[in-house]
């Protein structure tokens, strides 16, 4: 009987424990981008306090000219130009992201994460970074890192349309 008893006392805590934790789906996007002898960044950045845990789940990058792209993390952190985010279903459309979005981000020098990607002219790439889309680990910005916790993609030089788009989930 008490193995029984601690089996439903384990059940049960297990559940509240599952529902307890929303997962809440969204999309940061710079939009089409037109740009001329110039780059651009695109930043996901937790705040300086209260943050929620933020799994990045895909970056999809597009470029209407031939274009270079790289990741960094943990850079000094952004304060212009502030981006919108939209929420996914089922995260209510009310809802406010919990985490800040930069387009021409200010972002200083992080540390890269991974090789340069070569985009070919008209090209859209999307970069897996969770095991929802195939990728050994989820990419996460943790908690208790502040502004400096934050994920940047950045455009090279180019003359012509960019775009840079985030898939995130937060809990």
């Amino acid at each position: 009987m008490k193995i029984l008893l601690l089996a439903a006392l384990a059940v049960t805590l297990s559940l509240s424990a599952a529902f307890g934790q929303q997962v809440q789906r969204w999309n940061a996007t710079t939009g089409d981008v037109s740009l001329s002898g110039a780059g651009t960044t695109a930043t996901v950045q937790q705040p300086a306090t209260n943050a929620s845990q933020l799994i990045i789940e895909q970056v999809t990058v597009y470029c209407s000219v031939a274009c270079n792209v790289t990741q960094t993390v943990y850079g000094t952190a952004a304060t212009s130009t502030a981006g919108t985010v939209t929420p996914i279903l089922p995260t209510p459309l009310t809802y406010s992201a919990p985490f800040s979005f930069f387009t021409a981000s200010n972002v200083g020098t992080g540390t890269q994460q991974g090789p340069i990607i070569h985009i070919p002219a008209g090209g859209t790439v999307p970069i897996c970074l969770s095991v929802t889309c195939g990728a050994g680990a989820d990419v996460t910005l943790g908690t208790a890192g502040g502004t400096t916790s934050n994920y940047s993609v950045t455009i090279s030089s180019i003359t012509g349309t960019a775009n840079i788009n985030f898939i995130l989930r937060t809990r």
